[in-house]
């Protein structure tokens, strides 16, 4: 994800087909790039450099538009258990 690879197929077939999901990725990928959609459509999310950096584009988020701001993680602490 991080280096620009990979692409959600249903991505394609999702957007032109609702608008809300539409209006939400491209609101997010004005601001960034990375913008995606997961799975089938029910978020779409973005990398950001820093947690200010997405905080201040959260704080831009067109009425009626849920954003949350997460860290991501690259291994799920449930890992260190089984390693």
């Amino acid at each position: 994800f991080f280096s620009g690879a990979g692409h959600n197929d249903l991505q394609d077939v999702v957007l032109p087909r609702y608008p809300e999901v539409q209006q939400a990725w491209e609101w997010l990928h004005q601001h960034s790039p990375t913008a995606r959609m997961t799975g089938s459509g029910a978020c779409v999310f973005a990398a950001l450099e820093t947690e200010e950096s997405a905080r201040q584009i959260a704080a831009k988020a067109p009425d009626g538009l849920r954003v949350i701001v997460a860290e991501g993680v690259d291994r799920l602490p449930e890992m260190r258990v089984v390693e």
